[in-house]
């Protein structure tokens, strides 16, 4: 009886044990923006791009998003890279992803189409 109680009781905390789902895939996300705004080991924009976009692969190998603001990050180095573009293309994905956002990636876009004219 007490064998059958303690496998009981074993099995049932196995059960609550089990882990929540991650809702995002993260990768490097907070680390790069952590160090693009500290200072500390800063990356080139074009190094940050890299590790940015490798992190996109891991995201849809694993079929998770990628976390809010990542576009817009993405978005703001591809700016500082001389491409426009890109930037713009990313701050409207950050937008349709993440409503929340559609305000000020909007007015990012704007700015955007001033400079290029």
């Amino acid at each position: 009886m007490k064998k059958s109680a303690s496998l009981f009781m074993i099995l049932l905390l196995q059960g609550c044990a089990s882990q929540t789902p991650v809702l995002y895939e993260w990768g490097n996300y907070e680390d790069l923006v952590y160090k693009s705004y500290s200072g500390a080991g800063k990356l080139s924009p074009d190094e940050h791009i890299q590790k940015l976009e490798a992190d996109y692969q891991v995201s849809r190998s694993s079929n998770r998003p990628v976390p809010p603001g990542y576009y817009a990050q993405l978005g703001l180095l591809y700016y500082q890279t001389g491409r426009p573009d890109d930037a713009a293309k990313s701050f409207t994905t950050e937008a349709e992803l993440f409503p929340e956002s559609k305000v000020f990636m909007n007015r990012l876009i704007e700015k955007l189409k001033q400079k290029g004219k």
